[in-house]
């Protein structure tokens, strides 16, 4: 039996830590002052933040169509399809609409990731996990729903700019909290809604008080007793930042002794903006 898994490029994983498993993104595309641009991979994050900086116009996205999933899927090997949340995108709902398009013998399972960045990608490596141990594609689905269920993922913004642009928050305040260093701290509540955790002054202390919550997170897992599970962290042009969240959830989380570290892409900068960080576990 052969298994392919197809994701959308907010996705940040670009391989699969499992040999001979193919991991294939179908992209969403950024638009910014009438121009669109295909999120293939290729899209230079430090142009594209001055770019969304510069624009005259709210920039926007757009999902991909139900043809461009089902020319991913289509085939005789078993997929399984990871989407940003269905709140954030039209992707989860083009991505069904695709299985009714596609072609030939394999079978599809659509998830809804509840997640977006380091969390797409953190399931997209768990599935892969699970299909290097054999497991049978109904197994994989069931086992596949109950943990990003149980995955949490938290965001930390570095910069509020693009979120006065796009009028999420207002531009007197949001100036005021850019003038005052205070950094917003959010995460999402298991079925895709985001949440605000807090706000504190300073990213120094903005990173600590996100890993306060990856403990809390890792401790509700080990009484659930799930199984120990790497952690992934996203970074929007920002590794150094990423290391030091990575060294200080070693030196807070005992149970987490594996952490991968992915540079966002496209669609993931356009959410983060620049020095953003995103942790899932």
């Amino acid at each position: 039996m052969s298994f392919k898994i197809i994701v959308d490029s907010c996705c940040d994983a670009r391989s699969l830590p499992v040999e001979n498993i193919p991991l294939i993104h179908v992209p969403l595309r950024i638009n910014i002052d009438g121009k669109s641009y295909t999120d293939d991979g290729t899209l230079n994050t430090v142009w594209l933040i001055a770019a969304m900086r510069g624009s005259k116009a709210q920039p926007t996205t757009s999902c991909p169509s139900p043809l461009e999933y089902a020319e991913a899927m289509s085939g005789d090997d078993d997929c399984f399809v990871i989407t940003l949340s269905a709140n954030l995108s039209g992707s989860y709902q083009s991505a069904v609409a695709g299985t009714e398009l596609k072609t030939g013998s394999g079978r599809v399972h659509v998830f809804n990731s509840c997640s977006a960045s380091a969390g797409e990608a953190r399931l997209a490596f768990e599935l892969a996990d699970m299909i290097g141990r054999g497991l049978s594609f109904d197994e994989i689905v069931t086992q596949g729903e109950a943990y990003l269920h149980s995955m949490r993922t938290y965001f930390v913004l570095d910069s509020l700019d693009y979120l006065i642009k796009a009028g999420r928050i207002g531009k007197f305040s949001g100036q005021l909290a850019t003038f005052m260093q205070i950094r917003p701290i959010m995460g999402e509540d298991g079925s895709g809604n985001i949440l605000p955790l807090g706000k504190v002054r300073g990213i120094s202390n903005a990173l600590a008080r996100t890993v306060d919550h990856v403990h809390s997170q890792e401790l509700k897992m080990e009484a659930a007793g799930r199984e120990k599970k790497p952690l992934c962290i996203s970074h929007c042009n920002c590794p150094e930042r990423a290391l030091e969240v990575k060294k200080l959830i070693l030196e807070k989380c005992p149970g987490i002794t594996e952490i991968q570290i992915l540079p966002t892409g496209g669609l993931s900068t356009f959410y983060a903006f620049d020095g953003g960080i995103v942790v899932a576990y």
